[in-house]
């Protein structure tokens, strides 16, 4: 007898797509290794971001009694914690500086900053940063950068001099904050990384040999959200909304100040379903200070004080 094997019809990458967008992170990678169709839809999803609205977050987090290069990932849906092998340098000695899309950034103890995907162990290096003009490498004499020359100067602050700074202590004073988001028009990542001192804001397209300035005239940016080809920036005391369409960047101010007085307050952009973007102070309320032998470090507390339209 002759044994006749069928192969059974695919679904549509799109329906496969819509179906895999609804589930969750450790259902989605199990699904993503039935088969190379399925591996495809999953592929897609993960590099565009889609997933459903009500994803349950994992915590991700690392321990000494795990193990220099691997990062423990919480799974709240199923109760369970996952552990996964990232590559080099050790992820327990990084900083973690933001997240979206499934990547982390990561600051290493060289100040360097990665992409990193903890479902994939995917990285990418990002720029280095002595691209960025606040800081000069030192070198040793073989060649190799051994410190950092820290500049806290702006061109709207006075001359100080700079700090000597040790290659793992710059991200103790420079690093602030990152963002990653996804730009459909090319087909890739874009990072914004917000940093000391004041709250400059500069970026980088994945492949960038150096991070770009969007502006010297205005600091004190706390938070942004992309969209569009439109960078939507909010300072301490208002917006400011860069187009990173073109191949020069244009700052336009689509709101006038909210505040003029910096305080604790932490200002957040948003974007609500309906699509309005919303702007959210939350004021901080002084909790405690601890000293750790270079600076006082502040404890706030954090509550939302008003949200305005944009």
């Amino acid at each position: 007898m002759e044994t006749v094997v069928q192969t059974m019809p695919e679904l549509p990458q799109e329906i496969l797509m819509d179906i895999f967008a609804l589930l969750e992170i450790p259902d989605l990678v199990r699904a993503g290794s039935v088969c190379s169709s399925w591996n495809n839809a999953y592929t897609r999803i993960r590099n565009i971001g889609q997933k459903k609205q009500a994803q349950t977050p994992c915590l991700l987090y690392t321990s000494e009694s795990a193990g220099e290069n691997v990062a423990c990932l919480y799974s709240l849906a199923e109760k369970r914690a996952y552990k996964l092998t990232l590559p080099e340098p050790s992820i327990h000695r990084r900083y973690l500086i933001g997240s979206s899309h499934g990547w982390v950034i990561t600051v290493d103890e060289r100040s360097e900053m990665h992409l990193v995907n903890p479902i994939t162990s995917e990285q990418i290096a990002l720029p280095p940063v002595i691209t960025i003009e606040q800081v000069e490498p030192i070198y040793d004499n073989t060649g190799a950068i051994c410190k950092y020359n820290y500049s806290m100067d702006t061109k709207m602050s006075v001359t100080r001099r700079p700090l000597t700074l040790a290659l793992g202590k710059l991200r103790y004073y420079f690093h602030h904050k990152a963002h990653i988001f996804y730009d459909a028009s090319v087909g890739s990542y874009i990072v914004v990384f917000i940093h000391n001192p004041f709250g400059q804001l500069v970026f980088a397209r994945l492949g960038d040999e150096k991070w770009t300035r969007l502006s010297s005239s205005y600091t004190n940016f706390q938070d942004c959200i992309y969209q569009d080809g439109v960078l939507y920036a909010v300072t301490a005391f208002g917006e400011i909304a860069f187009d990173l369409s073109g191949p020069v960047v244009g700052a336009k101010i689509i709101m006038d100040r909210v505040s003029d007085f910096y305080g604790r307050e932490r200002v957040y952009i948003v974007q609500a379903p309906w699509g309005d973007m919303l702007q959210v102070w939350r004021p901080g309320a002084w909790i405690n200070e601890e000293v750790d032998g270079h600076r006082h470090e502040a404890t706030f507390e954090h509550k939302m004080k008003w949200m305005k339209y944009i």
